[in-house]
């Protein structure tokens, strides 16, 4: 489950539980509703409540990467455990996220 709230121009998805294929298509769908209603270009994924993703989780989460680029828009990850950071790094996708331990932090240096 994913929960999506606005701050000044960026849009925070929060994953509940597991980022699997019903979370990534969930957070897919509410990106590109944001794209188009309210031309939000910029997200954070916070995964404080999470602690797995699998292969189509990380897939959409590479697909979100690369619609906030072709929208000159920019997609952090915070507060990943230490198993979703291993995750990253067996997968070696560790290097094409920008992480960030803290949401305000993430916030503050969006733009």
């Amino acid at each position: 489950m994913i929960k999506c709230e606005e701050y000044s121009q960026v849009c925070v998805i929060e994953v509940h539980g597991d980022f699997l294929a019903e979370a990534a298509a969930a957070s897919r769908a509410a990106m590109e509703d944001h794209v188009a209603r309210r031309q939000i270009v910029d997200y954070v994924l916070d995964f404080k409540q999470s602690a797995f993703v699998d292969s189509d989780g990380l897939e959409g989460l590479l697909w979100m990467r690369r619609r906030c680029e072709d929208l000159l828009g920019r997609l952090k990850l915070v507060n990943l455990d230490e198993n979703l950071k291993k995750i990253l790094e067996m997968t070696r996708l560790e290097h094409r996220f920008e992480c960030q331990d803290d949401l305000a932090i993430a916030l503050k240096t969006m733009r």
